[in-house]
C-alpha cells in the first residue's frame, strides 16, 4: 500500500512538473505577426508571463517602430517581446548582439532629430554573440519575403547558425574546424609550414645529441650534464608539434572546434605537457649556469655535483609540477586556432619564468668572471690557458644563446599577434637546438663517422698507396 502511494505521487510530480515546462504557442500579438516565425515562448526577456503583457509592453515603443528606420527594427523588438520559440531548441532564442548594433545604427540619426533616445532595456551589451544560439542579422533578399521560411521558420535549428558554425546538442554554434573567422586560409599554411620545419630540425638535432649521450654518457658530466636535459625537453616539445602537424589540431572533435578544453582531455592534457617543459626549460637553464658557477667561483669537483645531482634533479622536475596545479585549479586554458593546441595563457607564471632565467643570466656572468680569474691563473704560472679559452668561448656563446632564445620566447607571451606567434615557436626550438650543439665536436664527429662507415671501407681507405701530385 505504501509502495502504491510513493508510485502514485510520483506520478503526479512529474505530471505537474512537465506542465510547468514552458512551451511553444501560436503567436497572437499582431505586431510581431508575419515575421516568419510563428511561434513563442513565454516568459519573455523582459518577465511577461503572457502575450498579452507583452503586447502591452510593446504599446511603450509604438513610436520606435513608427519611425521604421531600420528593415530590422520590428524583428529586433519583437524578439524581445516575442522570441522565436523552436521546437528543436529548449527555450526561447534571443537576438544576437550584432542584430541590435545593426538597429541601433541605422536609427541613431532618426532618433536623434526625433529626440528620443535609444531604450536602456534594449542595451546592446546584454544580448549574446555567437557561438550562443541566437538569432542573427538576415540578408535583404530573406527580408523581401518575410513569410517564407528560407529564414525565419526555424524548422531546422542549424539555420540559427553562420556558415562557418554548425549547430551543436546543447543551444550552442560550433565553429568548424575549417573555419577562417580569426586568421586566414594562407596565415595557417604560414604557420604550419613554419612550426614543421623547426619541429623538424629540433627533433633531428635533439635525438642526435640524446644519442650520443647515450652512447658515450662518460664524455658528458657535470657540470655540462643540464644541457642534456634542455636537449630532452626540446626533444619532447618537438614530437607533440610533429604529432599535431600529422592528426590535426588537438582543439577539434570532429569537424567542429571544441567549446572549451575541458572537453577534451588529449587537448589539455597537452597543454599541461608543454608548460611543464616550458618551465622545466627554464629551471634546467638556471641550474646549468648554478652548477658553472660551483664548478669554476666555488671549485667544486665533478665527484662533488655528482653526488647532489639526484637532489638536483627532484627539485628541477617536482618544482616543476607546482605551476600546473593552479592551471587546473583555476582552469586557465584557452583555445588558440591557429596553433592548434590548447595553451595556458598565465601572466604570472610568466613573469616568474623570466626571474628565474634572468637568475640564470647573472649566474653565467659570475661564472664568466670567474673563469677569467682562472685563466690569469694560469698565465701567472706560465701554464698554457688555450684549452680554458676555448672553453670560455664555447660556453660563452651557448649560453648568450640559450638565454636570449628564452628570455624573447616568454616576452612573446604578452603579445597576441601572428607574427609574434611565429617568432615564439622559432625561439622555442632555436634554444634546444642551441644547447644541443654543445655536444657537436670534433670527437663527436669522429665516433659517428666511425658508426656510420663501415669498417671495409675504412680498411680500404687505410691501404690505399698515397701519391703525391
Amino acid at each position: 500500500m505504501t509502495a502504491r502511494i510513493i508510485l502514485l505521487f510520483i506520478c503526479v510530480a512529474k505530471v505537474s512538473s512537465e506542465s510547468t515546462i514552458p512551451r511553444c504557442e501560436k503567436i497572437t500579438a499582431s505586431l510581431c505577426q508575419h515575421l516568419g516565425y510563428n511561434t513563442t515562448m513565454m516568459p519573455n526577456f523582459m518577465g511577461h508571463e503572457d502575450q498579452r503583457d507583452a503586447a502591452s509592453g510593446l504599446e511603450v515603443y509604438k513610436d520606435l517602430l513608427n519611425h521604421n528606420c531600420s528593415s530590422f527594427l520590428r524583428l529586433f523588438v519583437c524578439s524581445v517581446f516575442i522570441p522565436l520559440c523552436s521546437e528543436h531548441v529548449p527555450g526561447a532564442i534571443p537576438a544576437c548582439r550584432g542584430l541590435c548594433e545593426e538597429v541601433k545604427k541605422d536609427c541613431f540619426a532618426t532618433l536623434q532629430y526625433a529626440h528620443i533616445g535609444w531604450p536602456s532595456e534594449l542595451d546592446c551589451s546584454k544580448f549574446p554573440e555567437p557561438p550562443n544560439l541566437c538569432m542573427q542579422q538576415p540578408s535583404e533578399d530573406d527580408l523581401k519575403d518575410v513569410s517564407s521560411e528560407h529564414f525565419h521558420s526555424f524548422k531546422n535549428a542549424s539555420q540559427l547558425c553562420s556558415s562557418n558554425s554548425v549547430f551543436g546538442s546543447n543551444r550552442m554554434c560550433l565553429k568548424k574546424c575549417d573555419n577562417n573567422d580569426t586568421y586566414s586560409y594562407a596565415d595557417k599554411r604560414i604557420y604550419n609550414a613554419w612550426g614543421m620545419l623547426w619541429s623538424f630540425a629540433c627533433l633531428i638535432i635533439t635525438s642526435l645529441t640524446l644519442q650520443t649521450f647515450l652512447t658515450q654518457p662518460k664524455r658528458f658530466r657535470w657540470p655540462a650534464r643540464p644541457i642534456l636535459y634542455l636537449s630532452f625537453c626540446g626533444f619532447i616539445k618537438a614530437v607533440v608539434y610533429l604529432v599535431r602537424w600529422i592528426v590535426g589540431p588537438f582543439i577539434c572533435l570532429g569537424s567542429t572546434v571544441l567549446e572549451k578544453p575541458t572537453d577534451s582531455l588529449g587537448c589539455t592534457s597537452v597543454a599541461l605537457l608543454l608548460v611543464y617543459l616550458d618551465v622545466a626549460t627554464s629551471l634546467w637553464w638556471t641550474m646549468f649556469c648554478f652548477v658553472w658557477y660551483l664548478s669554476a667561483a666555488k671549485e667544486w669537483s665533478t665527484e662533488a655535483l655528482e653526488k647532489i645531482s639526484a637532489r638536483l634533479h627532484a627539485f628541477v622536475w617536482a618544482l616543476s609540477t607546482i605551476p600546473l596545479v593552479f592551471i587546473l585549479i583555476s582552469r586557465d586554458i584557452r583555445l588558440n586556432e591557429l596553433t592548434g593546441f590548447c595553451e595556458i595563457f598565465c601572466i604570472p607564471l610568466t613573469i616568474v619564468q623570466l626571474c628565474v632565467v634572468s637568475v640564470g643570466c647573472c649566474l653565467a656572468m659570475f661564472t664568466s668572471v670567474a673563469l677569467k680569474n682562472v685563466r690569469k691563473a694560469l698565465m701567472y704560472e706560465c701554464r698554457s690557458p688555450f684549452k680554458l679559452e676555448r672553453l670560455i668561448l664555447r660556453l660563452g656563446i651557448i649560453s648568450l644563446g640559450i638565454c636570449v632564445s628564452i628570455c624573447f620566447s616568454l616576452i612573446c607571451n604578452f603579445f597576441d599577434n601572428f607574427y609574434i606567434t611565429l617568432l615564439k615557436i622559432g625561439l622555442q626550438f632555436l634554444g634546444a637546438i642551441i644547447a644541443s650543439s654543445w655536444v657537436f665536436s670534433s670527437k663527436t664527429f669522429k665516433y659517428w663517422n666511425k658508426i656510420l662507415r663501415p669498417k671495409s671501407c675504412q680498411k680500404i681507405l687505410t691501404h690505399l698507396p698515397s701519391t703525391k701530385v
